[in-house]
């Protein structure tokens, strides 16, 4: 009965422990699944890889291996994965968070269920510990095509992979050959397979959004790359890629006669990723350089700014003649500015000195003024000189002492007249002035003054006077006293 006991516990003990073991194995685990999509003959079809954590951490590095069959599916590209045209495929990839997404894209060859098989992956998670993946596949149903094709040639039948074509194409002196062996891990991000007519036939290329297309061209050495393609005339030109934000790029251009600038530029030859291209310096400003390129998001060509010092590239707007004596104006205040910033306590000290030495100047003309002043004032003293105001004083009186002598020449004054008689009655009264003349030679000569006196009035001379005499036979008298 004990050892009965003994052994339900040990079966007990070991029911409990399976459960604890399974979560622990579970914790390190995580599955890769695929996408199941349904597409027509001759269209390109999107497959989705995904690989999950079961416990929510990050996932770290992915490696997953596949196959598929290349009779029924051509592989087109895809971020990450490596096809080598025969069925092999390989996806490599680093998550950055639970779920690790990437989409490749294939094209569909013929009807009938393309399946998607793992042969083999290896994971971990962000901390180093092996993440263990349930695998799982992915079948793509292809159907007939719109116009009933039940099957299509692939692609690369033309151009196999590793070969070329026989169509030679001159880049800057250098001969290369036209290729569509190229994979969907040589295509560059943001750009998916097209074709178009070249060379008399429908080629593979990739293009953008924007339109700007990309040609595969391989070297006498067998390696191979993409190049601008030019759908105007048919050429290729060297395809770099400059970043400009995290959404612009832009890649240089040759097209040196397409630029117009004013005659200030000249025109070097700038480097680029070993590749020479045509640019334009300001001497004023050796800082910057102006480059033609093509704006890989719009589409557009343009003018754009090199910054030596920085390394980046800004949108750059070209001067007209009109602005072109504007625009060496504000390159010297930047030199100035440049220099005034190197040398900041020698042009502080030039200024302090020249603000001294205006101050003393205007010190020194206040002080000659006051003492000019003074001068003056003193002059005006010595010689009586009356200063303006007296002036004006003295003309006013003088102008109202005329107008009070005009009046009184207008109206006659009686009082005047009044002691002019009684005057005259005193003082040859007191004086005894008739006494004096009682002789009769004396008599006589007075006599004949006041007969003279009598022919002729004088009317001039009262006037000179200012005094004028009037009586009741209406005669006017004008006497002129002579001081005896």
């Amino acid at each position: 009965m004990k050892v009965l006991k003994k052994f339900a516990g040990m079966i007990l003990a070991v029911c409990l422990m399976v459960p604890m073991i399974g979560t622990v194995a579970f914790a390190a685990e995580g599955v890769l699944m695929f996408s199941d999509p349904t597409a027509k003959v001759g269209d390109n079809v999107n497959i989705d890889l995904v690989v999950q954590s079961n416990n929510g951490q990050t996932v770290g590095d992915v490696q997953v291996n596949m196959t598929y069959d290349p009779a029924s599916l051509e592989f087109v590209s895809g971020e990450g994965f490596t096809a080598d045209g025969s069925g092999a495929l390989s996806f490599t990839g680093t998550g950055n968070g639970a779920e690790l997404r990437e989409t490749m894209t294939f094209r569909a060859l013929k009807t009938g269920a393309a399946k998607i098989s793992v042969s083999g992956t290896t994971a971990s998670m962000a901390d180093g510990e092996t993440l263990t993946l349930r695998e799982g596949s992915s079948t793509v149903t292809v159907n007939a095509a719109d116009d009933g094709t039940t099957s299509v040639e692939p692609s690369q039948t033309t151009s196999p992979a590793g070969e070329t074509t026989d169509i030679v194409v001159t880049v800057n002196g250098t001969d290369y050959n036209f290729s569509e062996a190229f994979t969907g891990n040589d295509i560059p991000e943001g750009y998916s397979e097209t074709t178009l007519t070249f060379n008399g036939e429908d080629r593979k290329f990739v293009a953008n959004e924007a339109g700007v297309t990309l040609g595969y061209l391989v070297d006498s050495s067998g390696t191979g790359s993409f190049f601008l393609f030019n759908t105007e005339d048919a050429t290729f030109s060297p395809y770099i890629d400059l970043s400009v934000s995290d959404t612009t790029s832009i890649v240089p251009l040759s097209n040196a006669d397409s630029v117009t600038l004013p005659d200030t530029y000249q025109q070097v030859e700038l480097t680029v990723q070993d590749q020479q291209y045509p640019a334009w310096s300001d001497p004023m400003v050796s800082r910057y350089y102006v480059i033609y390129a093509l704006n890989t998001r719009t589409g557009e060509r343009g003018l754009y700014q090199y910054d030596t010092e920085d390394g980046t590239y800004q949108y750059f707007t070209a001067p007209t003649d009109d602005t072109e004596e504007d625009s060496s104006g504000t390159a010297l205040p930047g030199t100035l500015g440049e220099l005034i910033g190197s040398h900041l306590m020698i042009v502080l000290v030039v200024v302090a000195v020249i603000i001294l030495i205006l101050l003393i100047l205007i010190i020194i003309f206040a002080v000659k003024l006051v003492h000019r002043n003074q001068e003056l004032d003193d002059l005006y003293d010595e010689y009586d000189i009356p200063y303006g105001d007296e002036d004006e004083e003295e003309k006013k009186e003088v102008k109202s002492s005329g107008k009070k002598n005009k009046k009184a020449l207008e109206e006659p004054e009686d009082e005047e007249d009044d002691d002019y008689d009684e005057y005259e009655d005193d003082e040859y009264e007191d004086d005894g002035y008739e006494d004096d003349y009682d002789d009769d030679e004396e008599d006589d000569d007075y006599d004949d003054y006041d007969d003279d006196y009598d022919e002729e009035p004088v009317t001039s001379t009262a006037k000179k006077d200012g005094r004028k005499k009037n009586s009741s036979s209406e005669d006017d008298y004008n006497i002129n006293f002579i001081d005896l």
